[in-house]
């Protein structure tokens, strides 16, 4: 089996269920932190822990006797660190210790070693481990098949070609899409849905009407149909003031996240991916345009306020979306 691109999200997946299921796993990974000399073993794992600072990719809680601390981890493949990200993943560290929940952490960035020793902002992190001594310890643990396939999927992940995206002609994805947009077409014009490069088994779309502008932020809708998420996307933009400045202004329904460098405000849908046909995902395919056109209209009637809490929240310096 051969997966073309990996994801920063493949690897937190991966990495969780061995955190959480391969206990000498863990302990090799936090022998290589300040807690080497610890016996404590994992009590918890979050995956995608948020708050209104950020998303921490991966949150190991460790326990024994009655000390308990925590190995915060991000997660890189080629995307760049974002301004002050290391030091939002401590502000979400130190609220933890306030409440109680651990007494101690440690912020690792998790990357492959050429993105460690070529990225400034590495060193921002309290330390670095590297896919490649992941991937080395997997295959050398587990010789089964399963254990062989993980090592090398962490292996081939710190390979920057293994990350080359190309498109990949699909006739089912491209039919799956022409259905979809001949239905958005016909019931939401409004939308003023464009023909897309399409990929085999192509996820996202990019939706944005004319009105919506491109400068001094480029505003969009973003649908991510395999997550079951539609968000109205601010670019460079940084969620704590954002949040802030609209919280008043949003639906019952709507919630805030910063994703990767944008802010979204989000509403939910039922996910659905090419691969179940459009017969079947029709209905959802309608509901998901239907909260796209909502998004937009909610745009359109805040315009003034959202644009200013927009503005108000762009970062000292340009960010590149990772995405979630």
């Amino acid at each position: 089996m051969s997966v073309e691109r990996k994801y920063e999200r493949d690897i937190d997946l991966l990495l969780a269920e061995e955190f959480s299921v391969n206990p000498s796993f863990a302990r090799w990974f936090r022998s290589k932190t300040k807690f080497s000399h610890s016996t404590a073993e994992v009590e918890s794992v979050f995956v995608s822990k948020s708050d209104n600072t950020g998303e921490s990719d991966l949150v190991i809680v460790f326990a024994g006797g009655d000390k308990k601390f925590a190995i915060l981890i991000e997660d890189k493949i080629d995307a760049p660190v974002q301004p002050d990200q290391a030091q939002r993943y401590r502000l979400r560290a130190d609220k933890e210790i306030a409440k109680g929940a651990w007494s101690d952490y440690v912020i690792v960035l998790c990357a492959p070693r050429y993105y460690v020793e070529h990225c400034v902002q590495a060193r921002l992190f309290d330390q670095s481990v590297h896919y490649e001594d992941i991937g080395a310890w997997l295959k050398e643990a587990d010789q089964s098949a399963r254990g062989q396939y993980r090592a090398n999927f962490i292996l081939t992940s710190a390979s920057r070609r293994s990350n080359t995206w190309s498109r990949i002609q699909d006739d089912d994805t491209d039919q799956f899409w022409s259905s979809a947009y001949d239905l958005g077409s016909r019931k939401f014009p409004d939308l003023e849905m464009k023909p897309l490069a399409l990929t085999k088994g192509s996820k996202w779309i990019t939706l944005r009407p004319r009105d919506l502008p491109t400068q001094p932020k480029h505003v969009y809708i973003s649908l991510k149909a395999d997550r079951g998420f539609v968000d109205l996307t601010f670019a460079n933009t940084l969620l704590p003031s954002f949040d802030d400045a609209v919280r008043a202004l949003l639906a019952r329904e709507m919630t805030v996240h910063q994703t990767g460098a944008s802010v979204a405000i989000r509403l939910k849908v039922e996910g659905f991916v090419v691969a179940e046909g459009v017969t079947s995902a029709l209905p959802k395919i309608e509901a998901t345009f239907a909260a796209s056109r909502r998004l937009i209209a909610f745009y359109r009637a805040n315009r003034a306020e959202l644009d200013a809490a927009a503005k108000q929240a762009t970062p000292m310096a340009p960010l590149v979306n990772k995405g979630n």
